[in-house]
């Protein structure tokens, strides 16, 4: 479905928002036309309008939400609280719907413009599309306190306190929970859950129902705010903690080998091939002034290590951050057994940072139990062996983030679910939340160590994991809303689906490049969450317009010296004096030299914007090193001219 279809379809669906989804058929028209000042009115018009409906709708939910944790503490909810909740659920659901819709409508016109000489200057709009108002909202906000209303309206049903037509709503589904919380799991980077992929058009609708049944693990901060003559409060949430894992591994792969043996080979403890799994979580980033995230790289950072013997038993140590270099080096910082054990393993195995995983989970529990269901999303795998700066352990702890490959960071479209029960109690919770299970794909021993050592590290990752299929195989079925998106810009800084965006427009491909097989990592990754929806056509590759008038700006400044000393060549050569006639001349093949070099530098840089292959670029000092030494020659000859003549 092409995104103009989209967009006329979730306008039947929500009245609401008809009005007010982006004008994509007449910004592709306006593109058309090249007509760049009716493409730039048009999308500021677009833009003010999504902001606007965006800012009003999310302050009626936020005062709305607000207003009921207010009267949840005060008494018990009334018998119409279960339908209220439902639809306050439902425009959560609508808005982000909208906010993800509009901001991809407006990265395909992005596009469009930058596939057009005329409108490719329009491509910077972008930049002020992700910095708008309505990408900037956290749905934590609203998610956290809709939670503790669900939680406290399950409470006081557990009591009867309310109606019988309130009671029925969530009377299954809490017995079932109920009835599963001692099978719960414990949870570890290292455990076993049974995993889920998902598209990332459904992540909002299910974080929403697993509101309905279990307890989102989030807190709820007020702050004294004045306004005017009177005190109010402002109430912020936080649900989705960024997390980090670094895994190690040898260059043999020897830690993929043993990761595979437990998760997806079915071996018992103590079986097969023998070795320790070593892996370190980092904690939250610490908070800055005004509760803003702080220093990533700081040397207090917490960083929780974990070793998992040859019996599946995992230890844990915590570590300062700046202890993390030592280690990874084979040096234990002090005489913690764990730690100690972590520092023999990475000696013994030759083991050192090799891939990691960074995403922002979303954690919900059930009473009794610290997390039963968790929900990643905007998941970033790195190439840790690719890091370049030597006084970081990974990229996660570098200020510079910077790598010696091209391609060190891959991310994942959508989200992961993740249930921490055995198979048959999955299925009856599954059930139980009513979630749309047809969605979803099941990854039976699903691990982000695999999945990044399989995209990043192919040459590893031997056998392949049972859900990515061999060279040859086929890609599986695609999953609805999944695309494929990878980052090579920056791999050192994290990025993300919701804020992050590169203007590059894509390569056309020649007939003889559509025939290339699809890279290995590529196929892993379309193996993983179905192939992507190809395009009829792949735009031409075109280069903002910046870039040829810097280089024609460059040429006609050369010219304009040419021009000066083809003048005073004339002059010299016009004069009636031996001297002067001879040094016009020399003067003149000075000019000559002028206008050639960089006209043929304007031609070769011309050609090299064409070539659809980025390449790194290089600086070309023969030119101007060429000109300086010809312009050398002829004024030491003038010099010498004047004074053999003179006298």
């Amino acid at each position: 479905m092409t995104i103009n279809s989209e967009l006329e379809k979730q306008k039947q669906e929500n009245p609401l928002f008809a009005k007010h989804y982006l004008n994509y058929q007449g910004l592709k028209d306006a593109v058309a036309q090249a007509d760049v000042a009716q493409v730039m009115r048009l999308l500021k018009i677009e833009l003010d309008k999504i902001n606007d409906i965006v800012e009003m709708e999310w302050d009626a939910l936020s005062r709305e939400l607000q207003t009921r944790m207010r009267k949840s503490t005060d008494g018990p909810l009334g018998p119409e609280t279960a339908e209220s909740l439902e639809n306050l659920s439902q425009a959560v659901v609508r808005l982000s719907t909208f906010i993800e819709l509009n901001y991809e409508a407006f990265k395909k016109i992005m596009t469009k413009c930058s596939q057009h000489p005329d409108t490719a200057c329009c491509c910077w709009f972008l930049a002020r599309v992700e910095a708008a108002p309505f990408r900037q909202h956290r749905f934590d906000e609203l998610l956290v306190p809709l939670g503790r209303l669900y939680s406290a309206l399950r409470q006081q049903e557990g009591q009867g306190a309310s109606s019988s037509s309130s009671g029925g709503k969530f009377a299954a589904a809490t017995a079932a929970v109920r009835e599963l919380q001692s099978e719960a799991l414990p949870v570890s980077a290292e455990g076993s859950p049974q995993a889920f992929l998902l598209p990332q058009h459904l992540l909002m609708q299910i974080k929403v129902s697993l509101l309905k049944v279990l307890n989102p693990i989030g807190t709820i901060s007020k702050a004294k705010t004045n306004q005017g003559s009177r005190n109010t409060t402002r109430m912020t949430a936080a649900m989705g903690q960024q997390q980090t894992s670094v895994y190690f591994d040898s260059t043999t792969g020897h830690q993929y080998s043993e990761r595979m043996k437990r998760r997806c080979l079915g071996f018992p403890a103590g079986s097969g091939p023998t070795g320790k799994l070593l892996q370190c979580r980092m904690g939250p980033p610490p908070v800055g002034e005004g509760g803003a995230p702080g220093d990533l790289a700081d040397p207090t950072r917490e960083v929780v290590v974990d070793i998992q013997d040859e019996r599946y038993q995992s230890s844990t140590v915590v570590l300062p951050q700046k202890s993390m270099l030592s280690l990874a080096s084979g040096k234990a910082t002090s005489k913690n057994p764990v730690e100690e054990a972590a520092a023999e393993a990475i000696r013994e195995r030759q083991l050192r940072p090799a891939v990691s995983a960074t995403s922002f989970r979303s954690s919900y529990a059930a009473a009794g139990i610290s997390e039963l269901v968790t929900v990643d999303e905007q998941i970033t795998y790195r190439d840790e062996a690719a890091l370049a700066d030597g006084k970081a352990w990974c990229f996660a702890a570098s200020k510079t983030g910077a790598a010696t490959t091209t391609r060190s960071q891959v991310d994942y479209p959508g989200g992961i679910l993740k249930v921490w029960l055995p198979p048959a109690a999955c299925s009856k919770l599954l059930a139980a939340l009513n979630l749309p299970t047809q969605e979803f794909k099941f990854t039976p021993g699903f691990s982000d160590a695999l999945l990044a050592t399989a995209l990043l590290h192919r040459e590893l990752a031997n056998p392949m994991p049972p859900w990515i299929p061999n060279d040859g195989l086929g890609l599986g079925s695609p999953l609805p809303g999944a695309s494929l998106a990878v980052n090579e810009s920056n791999p050192g800084q994290p990025s993300t689906e919701r804020g992050h965006s590169n203007n590059k427009a894509v390569a056309k491909s020649s007939p003889e490049e559509s025939e290339t097989p699809m890279p290995r990592w590529r196929r892993c990754l379309v193996g993983v969450i179905g192939a992507p929806k190809q395009s009829a056509k792949d735009p031409e590759l075109l280069v903002d317009c910046k870039t040829p008038l810097a280089i024609e700006r460059t040429l006609l400044r050369w010219m304009r010296s040419t021009i000066m000393l083809a003048s005073l060549s004339s002059l010299l050569m016009s004069s009636g004096d031996i001297a002067g006639r001879i040094n016009g001349v020399l003067l003149g093949i000075a000019c000559l030299c002028f206008a050639y070099f960089p006209l043929m530098n304007y031609l070769e840089r011309s050609k090299q914007l064409l070539n659809p292959k980025a390449k790194q670029p290089k600086v070309d000092r023969t030119m101007p090193r060429i000109l300086t030494c010809t312009f050398c020659f002829v004024l030491f000859s003038a010099v010498a001219v004047s004074t053999l003549i003179g006298d």
